[in-house]
């Protein structure tokens, strides 16, 4: 493993330690739609110990289908602006979070590469859904694929686990 991607492993196990102390600490559940990052959120969450307290659910919605059928994506969004997009991780964000009935939860949809981008979205190209508490929203996380020093696909994937526990950590540090 490169240097970087062993900095964002160390980066992100840090981070999962703090979010899943802070859902104990106040007492709420965390689930996650996944799809780029296969998984990795959850993984994250789950290898922390005492996760299974606050963390409900994961589920890798690779497929647009598999998107559609258990997030009820609506097939317009993924028509009009396409699996990658802050549309589309909107939906699988209000999906998962209506499913499970979770506080918190967190979705991603994105281009890990090396190959599959487009000059209008680019292999880094991920978009980070949250919902806290009633309230959804969606962003652009962008990583570089020239930054890595590396496996490219796995400091894409690697990069958006980190962003995405960097996020909800921070709600959770303002709630």
């Amino acid at each position: 493993m490169d240097g970087k991607n062993c900095l964002l492993r160390s980066s992100i196990d840090k981070t999962a330690y703090s979010v899943v102390q802070l859902l104990v600490k106040k007492g709420l559940k965390l689930s996650s739609a996944e799809s780029c990052t296969g998984g990795l959120i959850s993984a994250a969450i789950t290898s922390v110990a005492g996760s299974s307290e606050v963390f409900d659910e994961g589920i890798c919605t690779y497929a647009n289908s598999a998107k559609m059928k258990y997030l009820g994506v609506p097939a317009e969004i993924l028509d009009k602006y396409g699996a990658v997009s802050e549309e589309t991780a909107l939906a699988m964000v209000k999906g998962i979070a209506k499913q499970s009935g979770s506080d918190i939860a967190v979705s991603v949809t994105g281009i890990a590469g090396p190959t599959g981008g487009t000059l209008e979205k680019p292999v880094g190209t991920v978009y980070v859904g949250l919902f806290v508490k009633g309230k959804a929203s969606a962003r652009l996380v962008y990583t570089n694929p020239l930054d890595s020093d590396g496996n490219v696909r796995e400091f894409i994937r690697l990069s958006t686990v980190l962003a995405a526990l960097e996020w909800i950590e921070s709600e959770l540090f303002r709630m």
